[in-house]
């Protein structure tokens, strides 16, 4: 035989191995690669992760692939007493609220390494019951914590100016500090406030004096067990559950028709704005296969792409640009009540030291 024949059919043996190596793979059900996710995305995320798989998507090897969306808040992966993530069980990548957890997990010798800044944006929001705006807000101006503060420290609303007997004490509502990213916000929110700046990591958010100015407002919240994961829903119960409240944007536009069923509320921004941007870590580790690793960085582009973003805001969520359309249904809606589409981020608060932080919600609780 001669050797140009057998180059020839070495050729078309070692493409027909290919071939049905590949066929073989695309037969085979999909690889499924696990992505956790903060509560307050999930929503979105696991939306645009059916999105993603729909496509059937194959990496470069012809193996198909499948996201699977878990929810982990961001305190039960780097917190004293939880251990969310291990060397045995971890997923393939995590998606927290907060950039400043990818630091803590790190400090917490976990192996992650953020590969997406952002994904998506959502912030901390003002919201007062009508009947009690004129009491919480009596010059008018947006409320924040100096006058948040000071209705704690009156605890009943008999003892305010125009107050109402009837409205028993004044209940405030946030979730859970030591649990949850968007009760943690809620005290960096009020540390920037008390020690106006921006930069918590300068602060000591164990000085006595704050956390005597932040007592009443933690303790003006009735029962955290009874808020559920998401206090918004919560407030469709009307004031009887709270009359003001400190949550992510993401939760009152999702709820905000039927809160607003029971009674209107009005809207505020925090002068020191706590922005959720929801990062993208990889699970950056040994064990981690080349196949794990391509289809973490392909659901990340994915997540970036306008389809995935123009969608974010169906979900309360606002994109990467953070500016949204003030045509979408759920900012419309919300537009009367004060939502704004366009914002002024530039007082953002930088999140502080991981032991600062563990400090802080020990004594919160």
């Amino acid at each position: 035989m001669r050797r140009g024949s057998v180059f020839v059919i070495l050729f078309v043996l070692v493409a027909a191995i290919i071939i049905g190596a590949s066929q073989f793979l695309r037969s085979q059900p999909p690889l499924e690669v696990t992505v956790a996710v903060s509560p307050l995305a999930e929503a979105w995320v696991r939306a645009s992760a059916d999105a993603f798989n729909a496509t059937n998507p194959l990496l470069g090897s012809g193996q198909r692939i499948a996201i699977r969306v878990q929810a982990v808040d961001d305190p039960a992966v780097w917190g004293d007493t939880t251990r969310a993530f291990s060397a045995q069980q971890h997923p393939a990548a995590w998606i927290p609220a907060l950039a400043a957890s990818v630091d803590y997990a790190v400090e917490q010798r976990l192996p992650v390494a953020t590969i997406t800044p952002a994904t998506a944006h959502t912030l901390l929001v003002w919201g007062v019951f009508e009947s009690r705006a004129s009491v919480a807000q009596p010059d008018d101006t947006p409320l924040d914590w100096p006058h948040v503060q000071e209705l704690a420290a009156a605890e009943s609303w008999a003892s305010l100016p125009g107050g109402q007997a009837s409205w028993g004490f004044v209940k405030l509502i946030f979730s859970r500090p030591s649990t949850t990213a968007g009760g943690l916000g809620v005290l960096f929110s009020g540390a920037g406030a008390y020690f106006d700046t921006t930069d918590l990591t300068t602060v000591a958010l164990s000085d006595n004096a704050f956390r005597g100015w932040m007592q009443p407002v933690i303790d003006s919240v009735p029962n955290f067990n009874t808020l559920g994961a998401d206090p918004a829903a919560a407030l469709t119960r009307g004031p009887s559950t709270g009359e003001i409240a400190l949550l992510p944007e993401s939760q009152w536009l999702v709820q905000l028709n039927g809160i607003v069923q029971r009674e209107p509320v009005r809207f505020s921004y925090p002068e020191y704005a706590v922005v959720y941007d929801f990062p993208v870590a990889l699970w950056d580790a040994p064990e981690m296969t080349d196949i794990e690793r391509d289809a973490v960085y392909r659901f990340a582009d994915w997540l970036l792409q306008p389809a995935q973003q123009d969608r974010a805001i169906t979900y309360g969520l606002r994109s990467v640009a953070g500016s949204v359309d003030a045509q979408a249904p759920l900012i419309a809606a919300a537009i009367p009540y004060g939502i704004a589409p366009v914002l002024d981020l530039t007082a953002t608060i930088t999140a502080p030291t991981r032991n600062e932080v563990l400090r802080m919600i020990n004594w919160a609780g």
